[in-house]
């Protein structure tokens, strides 16, 4: 990673993991702008962005499904939650499928975040985390539960029907669930998940990873669906943009 680009995570209480993967923050406090790129990795995200010309924008990041690239303005921080899809209906409690590869502006004051809590991370961290908690619908449906924890215990290697007869829940309901609440079919966001446990191997410069993948080429038509690049020039570009291969 740059030098002027730092990186920082934070995991929640065990009380929020089934809903939120994590708590992060991205910092450029250089003078210059830095180019990022992020692939899909199957998390909705709730972004708290701070520099001179915006004191403190929020937005809500639905799924992607291709790679993004963007500008981390220089003397800029950006802090956020990477939600699980059950967070959608359970914590944000509205739809994220007429925002797929696409985001919107959330109202200032959201969670009641305030733009000094830009400035601890710690301290935004159990803001946030308090605020979810007191969202959080403690009536939990056990089929959508054991979905869940199903799709992230196997990293997306699971089928459908696997899924249905485990969470006794059947296939159309689930793709159904799927498309009202995250705006794509449940193989779809299996196969992202999929893609995204790969950055540990690409990191480590492997070309195929041990599991997941069919064969080879399997995992590069993969690779190019969503990165449009191949694994080889993923694993050997060594530019500190993709954000996610380097942190």
């Amino acid at each position: 990673m740059k030098d002027s680009i730092q990186v920082t995570s934070s995991t929640p209480n065990e009380a929020l993991s089934p809903f939120i993967e994590s708590y992060w923050m991205i910092r450029n406090p250089s003078d210059q702008d830095e180019e990022l790129v992020t692939f899909p990795d199957g998390g909705i995200d709730v972004y708290f962005f701070s520099n001179e010309e915006f004191p403190l924008h929020v937005s809500l990041v639905g799924l992607e499904t291709q790679k993004q690239q963007g500008i981390m303005p220089k003397q800029s921080v950006l802090m956020g939650v990477r939600l699980n899809l059950l967070a959608v209906e359970y914590l944000l409690k509205r739809s994220v499928a007429d925002i797929l590869n696409d985001r919107i502006s959330l109202t200032p004051g959201y969670a009641d975040i305030e733009q000094v809590d830009l400035e601890d991370f710690n301290g935004f961290c159990s803001k946030l985390g308090r605020y979810f908690t007191s969202q959080l619908d403690p009536k939990i449906d056990s089929r959508k539960r054991i979905m869940s924890d199903l799709i992230y215990q196997t990293n997306g290697t699971i089928t459908v029907n696997d899924i249905a007869q485990s969470a006794n829940w059947s296939s159309r309901q689930i793709n159904r669930y799927f498309n009202k609440w995250l705006g794509l079919p449940l193989k779809n966001y299996c196969d992202i998940l999929r893609f995204r446990h790969s950055f540990d191997s690409l990191k480590a410069g492997e070309l195929f990873p041990d599991r997941g993948f069919n064969d080879q080429s399997h995992y590069i038509r993969f690779t190019r669906k969503y990165a449009s690049l191949t694994p080889k020039q993923l694993a050997h570009d060594k530019s500190d943009r993709f954000i996610q291969l380097s942190s």
